[in-house]
């Protein structure tokens, strides 16, 4: 009798603990994503999951045509390949093929940006030749108003310093037009660690030092010492690309071109990298692929004279566009995207070559494309109509 007990006993626990790990395994395959399929194959189906959100939210989201969700959520997924299609009023939509795998979370991080852009002046007596500095803190133009020449001369704006401000207030008159020198016919060349600004006017060159207001008499010709001070820029150059490179694999690093830092940029959070090809190569796998890896189609062979953009954790590489059609390219802080110029147009671009759109159309070949700080704005050389002066404006983003 006794021994009947116990085995009566022994059946229980084990029959309880058959299904506490039974019961642990099955909640363990529901929070992976698997799901209850009692139509179609074997009982559970293994999901991955789709991430979405979007700035602003409340954005539509359709797959493959349909109507899913709203933006901001999260949902289960058989594996497969999908059109995602993120849709919100005023704003241009955005689309992606994307691939869904068993397991793992598929996140879409996604910045809308406004159909219809607000234009706003920065300047009103016209700028002429503005030029960004390396490091995107500053800018330099000329002002040669007819009607406003009080107001003729060489400004700066600094960027950095006006994230949340910029506008006509910002812009600092440095020097004006001296007797003899007219800011409006020179070109304007920063040094490579933004601090001075070699301007070249007709046979002569003054470096100035944007720390200070520029008077005549600190005028001094400088094209006797101009090989001099590109010989020390250009090392400067060589210590800013070494330091740009050290996080980057030597693949990498083998197929940038070396002629200038200004052809590497990274991205805000220092994931991603634009470079500038400097000849052909063939970039092998460099580390493990996580499993969310992008799934995007990937440019391993490199070509010479394109912008990549090199994703570091994910050891993805993707083609942007040829040096030659394109301009002014820079990351949108705060986003997975880039601007630049095209011919008469302002473009921006993902990271990984999709979702290309137009974000202006100006009536000047190559216009300035740069973004703001926050990634709120572009600023850009444009006239509002035909035989209006150049001005600089910002676009709004979102």
């Amino acid at each position: 009798m006794s021994n009947h007990s116990d085995r009566k006993s022994l059946l229980i626990i084990f029959s309880v603990l058959f299904f506490v790990i039974a019961g642990t395994y099955i909640l363990t395959l529901f929070a992976r994503g698997y799901q209850v399929n009692l139509k179609n194959g074997p009982f559970l189906n293994a999901t991955g999951l789709l991430s979405v959100v979007s700035r602003p939210k409340g954005a539509s989201v359709y797959l493959n045509d349909k109507l899913l969700t709203a933006t901001d959520d999260t949902v289960n997924l058989l594996p497969g390949q999908y059109s995602l299609k993120i849709v919100k009023d005023g704003y241009l939509s955005w689309q992606k093929n994307i691939q869904i795998k068993k397991e793992v979370v598929y996140s879409a991080n996604i910045q809308l940006f406004k159909s219809v852009p607000d234009l706003k002046p920065i300047t009103l007596s016209g700028a002429i030749n503005p030029t960004i500095s390396p490091d995107s803190g500053k800018m330099v133009y000329a002002v040669a108003s007819a009607s406003a020449q009080k107001d003729n001369g060489l400004y700066l704006i600094e960027l950095a310093d006006n994230p949340l401000n910029l506008n006509r207030s910002s812009a600092k008159l440095i020097a004006p037009n001296f007797p003899g020198i007219d800011w409006s016919n020179s070109t304007f060349t920063f040094s490579p660690d933004s601090k001075n600004l070699l301007v070249t006017y007709h046979n002569a060159n003054y470096l100035l030092d944007l720390n200070t207001t520029i008077l005549q008499k600190d005028l001094l010709d400088v094209t006797s010492k101009l090989a001099t001070i590109k010989a020390e820029w250009a090392v400067k150059e060589i210590e800013l690309f070494a330091l740009k490179t050290n996080k980057l694999p030597p693949a990498i690093v083998n197929l940038i071109a070396t002629d200038s830092a200004r052809n590497i940029s990274y991205n805000q959070e220092d994931n991603k990298v634009l470079y500038l090809a400097g000849k052909d190569g063939n970039l092998d796998q460099i580390i493990t692929p996580p499993p969310a890896q992008s799934t995007q189609i990937q440019s391993r062979q490199v070509k010479a004279g394109y912008y990549y953009i090199y994703d570091i954790e994910d050891d993805t590489n993707f083609m942007i566009a040829p040096k030659t059609s394109i301009n002014n390219i820079s990351w949108i802080n705060g986003t997975n995207s880039l601007v630049y110029s095209e011919g008469k147009t302002i473009q921006s671009i993902e990271y990984d070559g999709t979702n290309k759109q137009t974000m202006f159309v100006s009536n000047i070949d190559n216009p300035l494309a740069y973004p703001w700080v926050d990634g709120s704005r572009i600023i850009t050389l444009t006239a509002p109509y035909l035989g209006a002066p150049t001005n600089l404006y910002t676009i709004s983003l979102r």
